[in-house]
């Protein structure tokens, strides 16, 4: 096989927005001012993956601020899944 070549994975994409990937730094804030930091490893317009450092993935709780560090942006977001230092997070969008 080819050094370029993709290989068939012989699963397809089922979400319905595209993801990005990214490498922006945040942290993660609960209701109690705890902050724990993490990288944002994907991001669409519902939702993203999330890496924390260390163990810090099962301290966050089920919903918290993700809060971006360069761009000073926050996001209300619900927990979907986690996996050792990953999390999925859907981000809660108020319907005006």
């Amino acid at each position: 096989m080819s050094r370029n070549a993709t290989p068939q994975s012989g699963q397809a994409e089922r979400r319905a927005v595209p993801r990005k990937p990214t490498a922006l730094l945040a942290f993660a804030l609960n209701s109690d001012g705890v902050r724990f930091p993490c990288q944002v490893r994907n991001i669409s317009d519902r939702g993203a993956m999330l890496e924390f450092l260390g163990h810090h993935a099962i301290m966050a709780e089920n919903a918290f601020e993700l809060v971006l560090a360069d761009a000073k942006v926050r996001y209300a977001v619900t927990v979907v899944w986690r996996k050792d230092r990953t999390t999925g997070v859907l981000f809660n969008l108020e319907q005006e």
